[in-house]
């Protein structure tokens, strides 16, 4: 139950995100159109009004640098919704991971399907396209201005075309080289472990690639790997404490979530970790405890969970409190 209320809640953080973002790109759009709207209707105004005697050059010019900075405002609105459209994608392949995880934790839902299904559509359209399209236009309109009169219509048609068709291209290569189902786009299996001793202590390390920055014991679940037998492995590997020297507190496992931030996100890492904690006594001497295979630690100590939160980094901290909670329960 606390698996599905933990997915739940994580379904709930990141369809709400999903919808602010798609907010935030209709509003956009709905800004850029009425914007571009606004200038057209304006400058229409201003070349047919009977009772303007600035010279044509002049207005065509005037014309030609208002819309040319309205072109390029379009361009960065594409820019931002097709970066908009990427966040969205996360946001759907996250959710659905998360849906998928939720259906694999309940017996009840293990054959539920949506009661409709998706069909693909012959013409697709959305905020890019509509950018697109107004993009082209104030082109098409540019054109217009300064090409001759016998070429005119042609030039018009042309404009259009050629950079709605590139811009769309643009568009579908972004998606296409992105897609939903990327590994960065899941969260890591994995373990953790807390190692208490007798005093109420716990055993932390610091990290070699972050001076100052202390966590636990934790690693990646192996392909078919129980998570039992994954930290253990890992304690072994990390602090050199083998298995007869522990005493498992609690059958009951944790599973808490974290995610990275972007910059530390790789096709290795994923998008974060979803962690099975797992509460251990440690029965032996201090002398028994080393750096493992020393890759990732520097040093060790025994330091109080409360220490420990203040030390670890900063992206880890909300897991590491839902921790502190769990080992005053059990200590």
């Amino acid at each position: 139950m606390e698996d599905e209320k933990l997915l739940l809640a994580e379904h709930k953080l990141f369809t709400d995100a999903f919808w602010k973002n798609e907010d935030i790109g209709e509003k956009r759009v709905e800004f850029f159109v009425t914007l571009t709207t606004a200038i057209i209707a304006g400058l229409v105004a201003l070349i047919t009004s009977k009772q303007s005697t600035m010279p044509y050059e002049i207005l065509r010019e005037i014309s030609t640098g208002a819309l040319i900075s309205l072109l390029l405002f379009g361009l960065i609105t594409l820019s931002r919704i097709l970066q908009r459209n990427r966040v969205t994608d996360e946001y759907k392949g996250i959710v659905d991971y998360l849906r998928d995880q939720l259906k694999k934790r309940s017996s009840n839902l293990l054959n539920y399907e949506l009661p409709f299904k998706v069909h693909k559509r012959l013409f697709t359209g959305g905020l890019a396209e509509t950018v697109s399209l107004m993009n082209s236009i104030i082109f098409s309109i540019i054109t217009a201005l300064w090409v001759e009169e016998k070429i005119k219509l042609l030039g018009i048609i042309l404009s259009f075309i050629l950079s709605f068709i590139l811009q769309i291209s643009l568009s579908r290569k972004d998606r296409i080289a992105k897609p939903r189902s990327s590994h960065t786009q899941t969260f890591r299996a994995g373990v953790g472990a807390i190692i208490s001793n007798s005093k109420g202590k716990v055993l932390t390390f610091e990290r070699k690639d972050i001076s100052g920055a202390w966590q636990l014991p934790q690693g990646g679940l192996e392909i078919g790997e129980e998570p039992l037998v994954a930290i253990k492995r890992e304690i072994f590997e990390e602090t050199g404490i083998s298995e007869n020297l522990l005493q498992l507190v609690s059958k009951d496992s944790l599973l808490l979530v974290y995610e990275l931030p972007k910059e530390k996100q790789s096709f290795k890492t994923g998008r974060g970790q979803a962690q099975r904690w797992f509460h251990f006594h440690y029965n032996g001497a201090d002398e028994n405890i080393t750096l493992g295979n020393k890759k990732e630690f520097r040093s060790w100590k025994w330091q109080s969970m409360n220490d420990l939160i203040t030390s670890v980094v900063s992206f880890k901290k909300p897991v590491y409190k839902e921790l502190a909670k769990h080992f005053l329960k059990h200590r």
